[in-house]
């Protein structure tokens, strides 16, 4: 597969003008990291949010895309360092506020991403993307009597089919009524 090419300008650009990143959070520290957000964007992929702040003594851009959470730091000694948490991976957002700033903890399971000294004029519109990003790729849980109802018609098809004897069929339908027992 080839790469995708994007106008990373443009991207810049777009990212500039959606956001009002520049106006609100200036760049000083992150240009560079921001300047490499537009290259590792999919196809089709958009920023909900930005924000930044520091891990350790790091200064990190976060992006919240509609797929994925992205931090970049990228400094002119230390290099390019990359950290990209799937959505579906994230399992408990925490975020706390202080006077001036704010710190977001991302909870991955059995790890934990904590990006400390987030301005706090931030932190209402993030949390809200962020919150907004991950609903929208939640898997809709479906409920008991709705996957009953999926492997009765499954079975009648079965039956239809001569797959299964009536006698197996009843047999089934009985687990699946009385929860298997």
């Amino acid at each position: 597969m080839g790469e995708i090419e994007f106008d990373q300008e443009l991207a810049l650009q777009e990212l500039t003008e959606t956001h009002g990143f520049f106006g609100r959070l200036g760049v000083f520290g992150i240009g560079r990291a921001l300047a490499y957000l537009p290259k590792i964007l999919t196809e089709g992929e958009k920023v909900q949010a930005l924000t930044r702040g520091h891990i350790g003594a790091r200064l990190w851009l976060l992006a919240i895309t509609d797929a994925r959470a992205i931090l970049i730091s990228r400094g002119y000694l230390l290099g390019l360092k990359l950290l990209d948490i799937p959505l579906s991976q994230i399992k408990m957002i925490f975020h706390s506020l202080g006077l001036m700033f704010g710190e977001i903890v991302l909870h991955c399971g059995d790890c934990q991403t904590r990006l400390a000294l987030t301005p706090k004029r931030d932190m209402p519109e993030f949390m809200t993307a962020l919150a907004s990003a991950m609903a929208k790729r939640a898997k809709p849980k479906t409920s008991p009597q709705a996957e009953r109802l999926a492997l009765l018609e499954r079975l009648g098809s079965l039956l239809a089919q001569g797959a299964l004897t009536p006698a197996e069929f009843l047999a089934q339908k009985k687990k699946i009524l009385t929860g298997g027992q």
